[in-house]
Parts: structure tokens; C-alpha cells; sequence
């Protein structure tokens, strides 16, 4: 092996060392990541409830063909159905205004627009997949969060013979939080159906504000403001960059801001 190959074999072994046994920021946090995940899993108002409100939002779409702009409203009506049962969303979109081009498919697009108020990412699905660690507390309370594909940090630690703290979060998040810094986020891509490295700001209620998931195609996510109602944080306004396979049109590439007006909590069905 050439001296220059083996000095920087080196240099990054002594890094992966240091990361692995040098305390993370995070052991001085107000809140663990721990403590912050287990807020993130835990519904704190578990009861019955149904929030009904109208939205109205606008989009950029990227097609093969050129960027459209479209614009949606409509209501929605966000409910728990049992105590401790997932809430859920249903959309019902009333107006749509789109571009001539693309009015032949409008029931694909409607479709699109409901499915980003409905279907929403859980937690509970990406994170635990992710060695997740505190990236950094800020000034407001809130905490930005860094995580890196479990299979991802487990290659690296065999890679370079850590193996003996494959069962020892802390070095795991440690190796995480290197491969999740600028200057190694080149090495860790990898294809699949799954995201392989996330960022979050979470509060210190456990209430995600922004989820960023990187694929190797791309980056998707959002970034939410609440309104507070009866005790309960409800979306107030939704920015968001997503992708999806619309029939007729193929991969369409949307950008969303979507406005969340009129909340009204318990009341009679309108």
C-alpha cells in the first residue's frame, strides 16, 4: 500500500476512534435523545376527538413536460375514532384550478392533493430504523435531530473493526453522527425503498416542526406550523417538497404551501 493511502487510512481510523469515545454533545442536553424520542412515540391526549377545517394551498408541479402551478381548496377533518387509536385525516377537495394541460388529469392530481393531507409520515415508521442522535439544542427549546439507516452505521462499524459496540447506542450514534456531518454524507447513499439518513426539529414536547428524509434520488420533507386548540397542536400552515407517480403524467415532483384556516374542535359535522 502507498505511505500516502496508509497516512489517510489512518487519519480516518483516529476520527471513526474519536467519535466512537468522545462524549457526545448530547450527554450535556437538557433532554436525551432518548427522552426526546420516547415524547415523539407517546400521544399526550389519547381521548376521542374530531377537528374539522378548510385548507387552501398552493403548488408547483415539476413534469417532464415543464412546472405547473395549481391551486386547491377544500375542508378536512382530522379525528380519533377510540381511545389511543392512530388520529387520521380525510381531505375533501372542493376547487381545483389547474392549468389547461393538465385539467385531463385532474382526478390524478386530486388524488395527490389528498393523499398529502392523508397520508402522512409516522414517526414510529423511519425513526427506529435510524441511529438518531441530538445534533443540536437551540436557543427556543427546540432540538435538531440527525439519524443515520441502523444497516449503514452497523457496515461502518465492521468496516472498521468496532464491532464490539454493535449493541452500545452510544457508539452507535456516535458513528452515526460522523457519517451524518458534511464531509461524509457522500459515502453513506444508498439506493432502496427507504430513506438512509434524516434531519428533525422536534420541541421539547416530542412535536416534529420539520422532517427532511434523503434518498439517494433526492431529498423529500416538511415543515409544519401549529395552532394550539383545546390543548392540541393542529397544523396551521404546511410547506413541503414531495415526489409520487401520478397515472397518465409519470413522476411528478411537487412543492407545496398549504394554508390551515377555521379550526373548530368537537364541533357538529359541517
Amino acid at each position: 500500500m502507498e505511505p500516502v493511502l496508509k497516512l489517510r487510512r489512518h487519519v480516518s481510523l483516529l476520527v471513526l476512534c474519536a467519535a466512537v469515545l468522545l462524549p457526545s454533545p448530547a450527554e450535556a442536553q437538557r433532554l436525551t435523545v432518548d427522552a426526546l424520542l420516547l415524547r415523539i412515540y407517546t400521544e399526550p391526549n389519547p381521548q376521542l376527538y374530531t377537528m374539522t377545517a378548510d385548507f387552501r394551498a398552493d403548488f408547483t408541479l415539476s413534469l417532464a413536460t415543464g412546472k405547473f402551478n395549481v391551486r386547491a381548496a377544500g375542508t378536512m377533518v382530522e379525528s380519533r375514532a377510540a381511545m389511543g387509536e392512530p388520529k387520521k385525516r380525510k381531505a375533501d377537495v372542493t376547487r381545483l384550478d389547474l392549468p389547461l394541460m393538465l385539467r385531463p388529469f385532474s382526478s390524478s392530481i386530486r388524488k395527490v392533493v389528498t393523499d398529502l393531507i392523508e397520508v402522512e409520515q409516522k414517526p414510529g415508521e423511519v425513526l427506529p430504523v435510524h441511529d438518531v442522535f441530538i445534533a443540536e439544542e437551540r436557543l427556543d427549546g427546540r432540538y435538531l435531530l440527525g439519524g443515520v439507516r441502523r444497516d449503514i452505521v452497523t457496515q461502518t462499524m465492521k468496516r472498521y473493526n468496532q464491532t464490539s459496540g454493535l449493541d452500545d447506542n452510544d457508539a452507535r450514534r456516535a458513528i452515526a453522527r460522523w457519517l451524518w456531518s458534511p464531509t461524509q454524507r457522500a459515502s453513506i447513499v444508498r439506493p432502496g425503498p427507504g430513506p438512509y439518513m434524516l434531519t428533525a426539529l422536534v420541541d421539547e414536547n416530542g412535536l416534529i416542526h420539520q422532517l427532511i428524509l434523503a434518498y439517494d434520488w433526492g431529498q423529500v420533507g416538511n415543515r409544519i406550523t401549529f395552532a394550539t386548540i383545546g390543548g392540541r397542536s393542529f397544523w396551521r400552515e404546511v410547506i413541503s417538497d414531495t415526489t409520487s407517480e401520478v397515472a397518465g403524467i409519470g413522476r411528478v415532483d411537487g412543492h407545496m404551501v398549504m394554508q390551515v384556516t377555521n379550526h373548530c374542535l368537537n364541533c357538529p359535522p359541517r
